[in-house]
């Protein structure tokens, strides 16, 4: 193995069934019922994935979110017990360690700052919110996966950009969003399973339905194949 890419809400953090770090922004400005209603729109394909964005930042915007919002959120996510002795692990043993979420980059920026286990990580991918000088929210931004519809094209991406074959990485996830990651060829690990079902073995090679420390994960990484 080459290369590990996690998902991040509920899979790298504590399980909260339904919460992530949008869940959480919409909560510390008390308007979940508006995040239900575009939520809801975009499951009836009322709007694509572009246009939630834009909805949600400029709500952010009238409820004038602050970078400083995202640092007091961060203080309320946990990692999964045991993330920074398997990262490190898996850093010294030569492999490549991803972090490819829907989140807020802030959110998780901050919190792997705090847990000391930034230093592992070789790349973040998610949703990136802009602010001013004084920190207000401008816009956003999705460097990578701006064209990408699923995260198995990122999947390719690391492929082709570290000349990695299929078998080199592995995935772990928890949700829904997560199950066209096989379609990239990279084995997949399902734990703390949210919105997806971890016995659909043509999605999900393995599982382990209740992760309680991330070491857990260590038994599915072959070492020897990083050399």
């Amino acid at each position: 193995m080459k290369a590990i890419v996690f998902d991040f809400d509920g899979t790298l953090t504590k399980s909260r069934k339904g919460s992530n770090c949008w869940y959480e922004v919409w909560k510390y400005i008390d308007d979940l019922e508006y995040d239900n209603f575009l939520y809801n729109k975009y499951k009836r394909k009322e709007i694509d994935d572009e246009t939630w964005m834009k909805l949600i930042i400029k709500r952010y915007r009238e409820k004038d979110v602050r970078r400083v919002y995202l640092h007091e959120i961060s203080k309320k996510l946990e990692l999964l017990p045991g993330t920074r002795e398997t990262l490190k692990k898996l850093y010294e043993n030569g492999v490549k360690i991803f972090v490819l979420s829907g989140g807020i980059k802030q959110i998780i920026e901050d919190v792997f700052k705090r847990e000391n286990v930034d230093k592992f990580i070789t790349a973040i991918e998610t949703y990136d919110l802009i602010f001013d000088n004084n920190g207000k929210l401008i816009n956003y931004s999705r460097p990578s996966l701006h064209n990408l519809e699923n995260k198995n094209e990122y999947i390719e991406l690391i492929k082709n950009q570290y000349n990695f074959k299929s078998e080199d990485i592995l995935f772990v996830g928890n949700g829904s969003n997560d199950e066209m990651v096989y379609l990239s060829g990279a084995r997949t690990l399902c734990i703390n399973p949210d919105d997806t079902d971890p016995s659909n073995k043509t999605i999900w090679h393995n599982q382990i339905e209740n992760c309680e420390n991330l070491s857990e994960i260590l038994k599915f990484c072959d070492f020897e194949k990083s050399k």
